[in-house]
């Protein structure tokens, strides 16, 4: 590849940056932030639960508060969520830090065109032992469920909840 075509590809990422950049400012669907993985993760955690809670509250957290990314309002109770994201791009899958603080953990595996193809939700906060958070944790291949850190209930891939509410907000309803 020439250090034209390197270029080329610099400002197509740039332009594509720039767009989601736009929708981040505009929609309260998906927040703001640099991290874009982390972002489009939150965004599709957003669908899941607006597809599954229709009647509730959804709130963003502030980029300041560690222990949760989403919280759920349904009138009744307030869950919280914390949302991690890990896309094929990375070689090994190791999640950020997890902090305490969340009442549900929502972990996404994005395929290389950053849809998701691995879901798990994680509600035993007991994984944290005497530790504020955890941290080097590997997200398991989807395929491959025994390839995540052994200490996280990864439990069954949900996929296929996730593919039906992100496919609901579709035009077309397919995913």
């Amino acid at each position: 590849m020439s250090h034209f075509e390197i270029q080329k590809v610099i400002k197509r990422y740039a332009k594509a940056y720039s767009d989601l950049q736009h929708w981040q400012d505009n929609h309260p669907a998906i927040p703001g932030g640099d991290q874009k993985t982390g972002s489009i993760g939150e965004y599709y955690a957003y669908l899941y639960l607006l597809y599954s809670y229709p009647d509730a509250e959804l709130i963003y957290g502030s980029h300041s508060e560690k222990g949760w990314d989403i919280e759920l309002n349904d009138g009744i109770t307030k869950t919280r969520i914390q949302v991690k994201t890990v896309s094929q791009f990375s070689k090994t899958r190791t999640i950020s830090p997890v902090h305490k603080g969340w009442d549900a953990l929502f972990l996404m595996y994005l395929n290389r065109e950053l849809y998701p193809i691995g879901f798990w939700v994680i509600e035993d906060c007991e994984i944290f032992g005497e530790q504020e958070k955890l941290t080097s944790k590997k997200c398991p291949i989807p395929e491959k469920i025994n390839t995540g850190s052994k200490n996280i209930p990864f439990g069954d891939n949900l996929i296929g909840a996730l593919r039906q509410a992100i496919a609901s907000f579709n035009q077309d309803g397919k995913v």
